[in-house]
């Protein structure tokens, strides 16, 4: 199974290929992730953007990395998109984030590939997936982005997909 790691700095998902634009990455090949990936086309089974999309400077950068993705993804390969939620405290604590997510604008944006849905869900802190909040809070999730999101800050956003291609 070839694995991809995009963004992946100094902390690269054991066995992957790493692709960063930082020098000082744990990158193996470095490239700027808003140009075309120098990478074949359905070349990698899994493919992991991890806490990268919040650093991409225009919205057309994030429109067009997650492009890419599908471009190097196989047919049927897995990509696993992982986000600060704009409610964890860390989404604004990083002078390098650029924008903030919600649950529903990682879903518009990965709309714009064709793709098959394995996990959808908010990631909480241990205290809150104790009591509930996480199983509640993915269950209705446009009221608790509207009502209470900041009384009970989500701590990422995780989408798995399957990428269908012909």
């Amino acid at each position: 199974m070839k694995i991809l790691d995009v963004g992946c700095s100094k902390n690269k998902v054991k066995g992957a290929v790493g692709l960063d634009i930082d020098p000082t990455s744990d990158a193996d090949i470095l490239c700027d992730l808003t140009k075309k990936l120098p990478i074949e086309d359905n070349e990698y089974d899994l493919i992991y953007c991890k806490h990268l999309l919040e650093h991409l400077e225009k919205p057309e950068d994030v429109v067009h990395l997650i492009k890419e993705i599908y471009r190097v993804g196989k047919p049927g390969g897995r990509v696993i998109f992982e986000v600060p939620h704009f409610s964890n405290y860390v989404a604004y604590s990083d002078i390098t984030h650029r924008r903030y997510f919600s649950y529903f604008l990682l879903e518009n944006l990965t709309k714009l590939i064709p793709h098959k849905t394995i996990v959808k869900e908010l990631k909480f802190y241990k205290t809150f997936r104790i009591v509930g909040v996480k199983a509640l809070a993915n269950r209705f999730i446009e009221s608790y982005e509207r009502f209470w999101t900041f009384i009970f800050p989500a701590e990422t956003i995780w989408f798995e997909i399957i990428l269908e291609k012909n």
